[in-house]
């Protein structure tokens, strides 16, 4: 009778069977699951199987669990997404794991759920992204705000420290300008006169 059941299972059953070690490495499986998740490596682990989404596979809490059945999804190699409903028990050594399809509506709902958090992790990463490159530009932003205490004279301004800076020296700290220097005309008549009338003189000519 056991011979019977066994065989069943392997090679007529329209149910997933594996059978695994401790650390979840795929020993046996039958036919059935062998036509849904293909051809494997010889160190094929069962958890590479599953694509559900942010599932962190743990065959000792699936074991132990109060739930009897876990609705998990394959990822087939035509790569069509299909949901079964899993169990997992504990034999000796070994793990034994029976899979049955669930509804076709549950299925259908599973893979959209699993699309719908691909596509939340893809926006979720661009939102990340974003934010960075806009950080990364508020970092690079001086702004001047406020009332700022200048010299009616000399033109220094008062800083956070209250020292008195050159005018050029504040602008440089508190902005992303660059400065350079020239001469307005009024400055070059004023402190440069005898060059303006030097000028002059090479303008009109000497009587």
């Amino acid at each position: 009778m056991f011979e019977k059941v066994f065989d069943y299972i392997y090679n007529s059953a329209p149910l997933l069977f594996f059978k695994l070690d401790r650390e979840g490495r795929i020993l046996d499986m039958n036919r059935f699951a062998a036509g849904k998740v293909g051809p494997l490596s010889p160190d094929a682990v069962f958890s590479d199987l599953i694509v559900d989404f942010e599932f962190t596979f743990d065959l000792e809490t699936l074991i132990h669990s109060s739930d009897r059945e876990h609705l998990l999804t394959l990822n087939t190699p035509d790569q069509q997404l299909q949901s079964f409903l899993f169990e997992f028990t504990l034999s000796n050594s070994h793990i034994l794991v029976f899979g049955r399809s669930e509804t076709k509506d549950l299925g259908k709902m599973q893979a959209e759920m699993i699309t719908l958090n691909r596509d939340f992790a893809n926006l979720n990463r661009q939102l990340q992204k974003k934010n960075a490159q806009l950080q990364h530009a508020m970092d690079h932003v001086k702004t001047l705000q406020g009332i700022i205490p200048i010299c009616m004279h000399c033109h220094k301004i008062r800083n956070d420290k209250q020292i008195w800076d050159r005018l050029e020296a504040y602008l440089s700290e508190h902005t992303e300008a660059q400065l350079s220097h020239g001469i307005c005309p009024e400055c070059m008549e004023k402190y440069y006169s005898d060059l303006y009338d030097d000028d002059d003189d090479k303008g009109h000519g000497n009587p």
